[in-house]
Parts: structure tokens; C-alpha cells; sequence
């Protein structure tokens, strides 16, 4: 069926839906088709709370979805996917009126590293990206396919949906060919998000390090705890429990790196400088950059100079 009528038949269900049960079992067309059971997301009161027992794959029709993992937020709108490994806990906590959420629940044992090994042909980048992208799946349990209305992958899907419901022949093999093909996209296009999982048990360092290098210019704790989903006080008392230092101090760690990297340039004012690593005040940074190196920049700049024998005098 043309995806409008798709949409209007998944809403019609919903609305028909008088139950109390959080997910509504779609019957397959085809009742020896044995990849995966399609359910739609009910619309009833409350938090939705779920700990997977089998992989399954999450699509936005229409509408938006607020998951939340942990303290991980994520704000799923149309064409995204979200793939879940087994055990993954979440609870779908918001729907707009109109959302509409799809779940292929694969049968117990289905595992992606075994259905994603014939993806790349015998290239080596293709099956490191691939590796890659199954390593990070079941080490973080969940990858963000951050695909549009518009795109390709998406009209894939509704393919998918749409073969399901019906009964068409060899349409097990289709259907797993047109997963290989939204995935393969969707890599391609790299559309792939992986959630970041800071909890209270897991943290990684590495990736604040990530994003304060990239933003450290200017970089505020209620951004960096926006980004990574979670409250500012909570982040920033995790930071400093995880790993020693403050937040602020990891910031000013970054930005002195910088500056004396940018004070071995003899043709950057050193107003330029406090500038480009993220100071608005002169005395500010004096301040930290002696706390931090123990002496002025000035001096600093003079020893960088002479080890580079660089004389401007």
C-alpha cells in the first residue's frame, strides 16, 4: 500500500485499540513469515517501561517519541530507528497525538553481528566499518539511524512494514534484503548515532575529552550536559566523582594546552590568544595559566622561543 494509506491504517489500529496492554501485536500477512512480530506503540496513560529479551528494531511513522535510558534522553522523530540488542531497558515516556511507533521484534537468538557478515564484500574498509558498527551496537546496546522523512532508508522501511502485513511470495527474503539495504544507507550516509551511555556505572572520559576538544572556545557545563542528556548539577557532580577533577577544570586543562601551543606561534598577539582558547578577561587567564604553568605567558613565550630558536629581537 502507498505510504499515506500505510500511515492511516497504523493510526486507524491505534484508535481502534481499547486495551490496556502498552504494545498492540500486528498480525503477519504471512504466517510462516518467522524473521520478526510487528507491534505498534499503544497510546494509553502512563510510562511505557521495557528491558528487551530480544533484539528488536524501533521506526517512527510519524509523530515524536521521547525514549529515556537510563539518564539518557533521546527525541526520536520521523524516519528515525533506533536498534535495540537484548536487555536493553527504556521507557517511552512522551508521544505527540500523532505518533506513530513501529517495533520489529526479532525471533530469540537473532543476533546482528551474525545477520550484518555478508553486508560487506571482501573490501577491508567495508568490513572494519562494519565490525565497527556491530562493536559499537553491542557494547552500547542501542544505535541511533538518524534518518528523515525524505530519505531513502525510510521509504525502506514502510517497504518492509508494508511486506509484512501482506502476503506476497519470497517475501522473507525480501524483507531481509531490504534491511540489508536501509543499513547499508544509512552507514553510507552516516547517519549512525550512538547515545552516550553516561550513567552512574559506566562513564567515559575519552568522550567528554571528545566533545571538550572540539568546544572548548565555548563551551558551558549547561550545554555539555544538555548534549549528553542529562541534568547540570547531576553531570557535573558525576564528572567530579568519576574522575577527580571538576568539570571546569577539565575545560581549563584543554584550553591551557592550547594556549601554549598557540604561544610558540611568534605571529599570534597573545590578545589573540586568550581570545582563541576561550577567555573573555586578561586577568582571568593570567590568572589560570600561572596557576596551571607556574609562571606568565610572557615567560612562558620566551622559553618556547628560544627552545625553537626563534629570535625576534
Amino acid at each position: 500500500m502507498a505510504t499515506v494509506d500505510l500511515d492511516q491504517y497504523l493510526t486507524s489500529v491505534l484508535r481502534a485499540n481499547k486495551g490496556n496492554q502498552s504494545e498492540i501485536k500486528l498480525k503477519a500477512g504471512n504466517e510462516n513469515f518467522d524473521l520478526f512480530t510487528l507491534y505498534l506503540e499503544n497510546h494509553n496513560y502512563g510510562v511505557h517501561q521495557y528491558k528487551m529479551d530480544v533484539s528488536t528494531i524501533l521506526f517512527v511513522i510519524s509523530g515524536q517519541i521521547t525514549i529515556k535510558s537510563g539518564q539518557k534522553i533521546i527525541e526520536l522523530k520521523v524516519g528515525n530507528v533506533l536498534l535495540l540488542t537484548e536487555n536493553y531497558q527504556y521507557e517511552v515516556m512522551r508521544q505527540t497525538r500523532d505518533a506513530v511507533l513501529v517495533k520489529l521484534k526479532f525471533q530469540p537468538g537473532f543476533k546482528y553481528r551474525k545477520f550484518f557478515k555478508d553486508l560487506a564484500s571482501k573490501s577491508k574498509q567495508e568490513n572494519t566499518v562494519i565490525e565497527q558498527f556491530v562493536d559499537s551496537l553491542e557494547n552500547e546496546h542501542v544505535l541511533w539511524l538518524k534518518n528523515n522523512a525524505m530519505t531513502r532508508p525510510t521509504q525502506v522501511m514502510h517497504h518492509i512494514i508494508d511486506g509484512y502485513l501482506g502476503n506476497e511470495l519470497f517475501i522473507r527474503a525480501l524483507i531481509g534484503a531490504e534491511l540489508t539495504v536501509m543499513l547499508i544507507i544509512s552507514i553510507r550516509n552516516q547517519k549512525l548515532v550512538t547515545p552516550v551511555s553516561l550513567d552512574k556505572t559506566k562513564f567515559e572520559k575519552a568522550t567528554l575529552d571528545e566533545y571538550i576538544d572540539n568546544h572548548f572556545v565555548d563551551i558551558t557545563l549547561a550545554k555539555t550536559a544538555r548534549y549528553f542528556g542529562f541534568n547540570p548539577n547531576y553531570f557535573s557532580n558525576m564528572v567530579k566523582q568519576k574522575t577527580g577533577k571538576s568539570f571546569v577544570d577539565h575545560v581549563d586543562e584543554r584550553r591551557m594546552r592550547e594556549a601554549k601551543d598557540l604561544l610558540a606561534q611568534p605571529d599570534i598577539s597573545l590578545k589573540e590568544i586568550i581570545s582563541r582558547v576561550g577567555y573573555s578577561s586578561k586577568s582571568f587567564f593570567y590568572k589560570k595559566f600561572n596557576e596551571y604553568y607556574h609562571m606568565t605567558p610572557a615567560v612562558m613565550r620566551d622559553e618556547l622561543f628560544a627552545q625553537a630558536k626563534i629570535n625576534l629581537k
